[in-house]
């Protein structure tokens, strides 16, 4: 029986580990999304290029469909992630400590057990 609760706590653990890495690299992707954010009002439009209301109306959709959106991603959608897997670590360890408990109670169970035999 203690195994099993070992190999939970260990499996936990691991999970754990998952979302560590997890988080480290979606950290990365969220920098490489702020490094690129200019990138979705390129080219610039100015009356050499393109000018008009064609390219007002070009223009609104590539911030307002766009760059918004991808701010969105990289902002709050990002922190609903993180978020998430924080929570997540968070209720892993919790349950690593319940686990920890329990295989503490049923070593000193086993002890006392055993301690017990010994005497009679």
């Amino acid at each position: 029986m203690l195994a099993y609760y070992y190999a939970q706590v260990k499996k936990k653990q691991e999970e754990i580990i998952r979302l560590n890495a997890c988080r480290a690299s979606l950290q990365g992707k969220q920098s490489e999304f702020q490094a690129n954010e200019q990138k979705c009002l390129q080219p610039e439009l100015s009356t050499s290029t393109w000018h008009g209301t064609l390219a007002a109306a070009f223009q609104d959709i590539r911030e307002a469909g766009i760059h918004a959106p991808y701010l969105e991603i990289t902002g709050a959608q990002f922190t609903k992630v993180f978020n998430a897997i924080d929570d997540k670590i968070i209720a892993l360890q919790a349950e690593i400590v319940s686990l920890q408990q329990t295989i503490a109670r049923l070593e000193a169970e086993a002890r006392a057990k055993a301690e017990e035999a010994r005497q009679s």
